[in-house]
């Protein structure tokens, strides 16, 4: 669902998730609650962080472009 909430997903995918979706009462309520949530959590964000906080937490999990981890 997050996938398709990003538009991250290919023509394809998208095109058979949204026919699924069509006919998936319980896909539906978890692709609205998902919405929900994402809304709610952008709502309730603070300002962004500053690049060298993001930089430091970025190398810390092992997520940086410099921390040698595919993403």
């Amino acid at each position: 669902m997050w996938a398709y909430l990003d538009h991250s997903l290919g023509p394809r995918p998208t095109e058979e998730l949204e026919a699924h979706l069509e006919t998936c009462k319980r896909c539906c309520g978890e692709l609205e609650f998902s919405r929900e949530l994402r809304g709610l959590v952008a709502a309730s964000s603070g300002p962004p962080l500053p690049d060298d906080v993001r930089y430091r937490i970025e190398q810390l999990l092992g997520t940086g472009p410099d921390s040698g981890q595919d993403r």
